[in-house]
């Protein structure tokens, strides 16, 4: 479900276009197929439009499972919990490329400026390219090629209530393209922060993807990927790293259960959840090492040797004088790997 090209699948359906959209690459075809396998018990079980907003773009984040729910005083906050900017003591700004699966493309520019009179606001960019697609009609015959691309435009505001508690909001702008169809869509996220040891322990808490398609491809308006996400941050005592714990649910699965159903089949509630951590080390000053695991991995799972990596993701971080660089690298099992790349600055 976090696939963003499955996006350009959906899109065609929803369209009624009846045409066949065929990347223009054998080894990409055979990608698509076998992620339409991959993809297709999570998809069944719900579904929802613009997928890109589930898929990581920071290359810290993702090496850490993307469990930085509770993680603040990082420019990353702007794409997994604002309120965490709250905390950000400098201007900072920060760039980023994604060598998605598929051949597929994005980059992202964010910057974040606070102001101790009022608070911190920031801003982000990210654009995805999916490409130049083929088009063939049911029997065959070739049509004009087409491109397919989206981009989320947000901003965000964070400011602490006290010593204890954090709390951000973003407002996100998307818009997706696909040939010679536009949709968009507007959505809110909504996180706070609650620390219960300074520098030892957080808890944090967010609503993400709240909104709408303004917008639509043709009559029928996608639900966004509404999801609730829930988690903690530490460093234990005598650990040479600091920890973060996450757990996430998409409303497409809430939408299974009623609030008293929860317990009969809490078995099956429990399944819905997503899981993630990571651990991010720091053996020497300029250097950080990180490794994460996400338990969307399960769903990568195609009985393959190289089911054993699906959800594990690695990466590094330099500080080189003002400057940080960081990547990030994850499996994504038999798909491959997928690598971020990012710099970041404070002044």
């Amino acid at each position: 479900m976090l696939f963003s090209y499955y996006t350009l699948i959906y899109i065609t359906f929803s369209l009624g276009l009846q045409m066949i959209r065929v990347k223009k690459s054998a080894g990409s075809i055979t990608v698509v197929i076998i992620t339409l396998l991959l993809c297709g018990e999570t998809f069944a079980q719900g579904t929802s439009g613009y997928e890109i907003l589930r898929v990581q773009t920071q290359p810290r984040g993702s090496a850490l499972g993307g469990s930085l729910i509770a993680d603040e005083g990082f420019i990353d906050g702007i794409f997994y919990n604002p309120a965490g900017l709250a905390a950000l003591p400098q201007r900072t700004a920060s760039a980023g490329y994604m060598n998605y699966l598929v051949d597929m493309q994005s980059g992202f520019a964010t910057y974040v400026d606070p102001r101790q009179s009022w608070g911190v606001w920031g801003v982000t960019l990210t654009y995805t390219n999916y490409g130049t697609f083929e088009g063939r009609d049911p029997t065959g015959v070739q049509l004009p090629d087409f491109t397919a691309n989206d981009v989320v435009l947000q901003g965000v505001y964070a400011r602490p209530i006290n010593d204890k508690i954090n709390v951000g909001g973003g407002v996100k702008f998307i818009q997706s393209d696909i040939e010679d169809y536009t949709a968009r869509a507007v959505a809110l996220d909504v996180g706070g922060q609650y620390t219960v040891t300074e520098d030892k322990f957080r808890v944090g808490a967010g609503i993400f993807n709240l909104g709408a398609t303004v917008d639509a491809y043709d009559e029928y308006k996608d639900d966004l990927p509404l999801y609730y996400r829930l988690g903690i941050w530490g460093i234990p005592e005598g650990f040479p790293a600091s920890l973060s714990l996450s757990v996430t649910l998409y409303q497409e699965y809430m939408d299974n259960y009623s609030l008293g159903s929860i317990g009969s089949n809490f078995g099956d509630f429990i399944g819905d959840l997503y899981f993630a951590a990571g651990a991010e080390f720091h053996p020497i000053t300029p250097v950080y090492l990180r490794i994460g695991y996400d338990t969307i991995g399960f769903d990568q799972h195609v009985d393959t040797q190289k089911d054993v990596f699906a959800g594990i993701s690695f990466g590094f971080g330099v500080d080189i004088n003002v400057v940080t660089l960081d990547y990030g690298l994850a499996s994504y099992g038999e798909l491959g790997f997928v690598q971020r790349l990012g710099i970041r600055s404070s002044f």
